[in-house]
């Protein structure tokens, strides 16, 4: 399975990405897909699942928030993420 953390700015997600990427956490910044966030576009960065709590331990430890957390099903959309 795939996860989504979504951010709120392009600058961020590429903050994230490059902390994770550094502790060897495969990751592609990518904008979120469109309906994603109501009224604007924002972008994230998508993971494989074995990654996922890693990821998350160490953005919480560096202080880097994101807005969601989401994961794409079988079908290609993306649905919000249990905390």
């Amino acid at each position: 399975m795939t996860y989504f953390l979504l951010f709120q700015s392009l600058s961020r997600s590429q903050r994230a990405a490059s902390l994770l990427r550094r502790q060897g956490i495969y990751c592609t910044v990518t904008k979120a897909p469109q309906g994603t966030v109501p009224g604007g576009c924002a972008y994230g960065v998508k993971l494989a699942e074995r990654k996922l709590t890693a990821a998350l331990e160490l953005l919480q430890r560096e202080g880097i928030a994101y807005r969601r957390l989401l994961f794409y099903t079988p079908e290609g959309t993306l649905r919000e993420a249990a905390p």
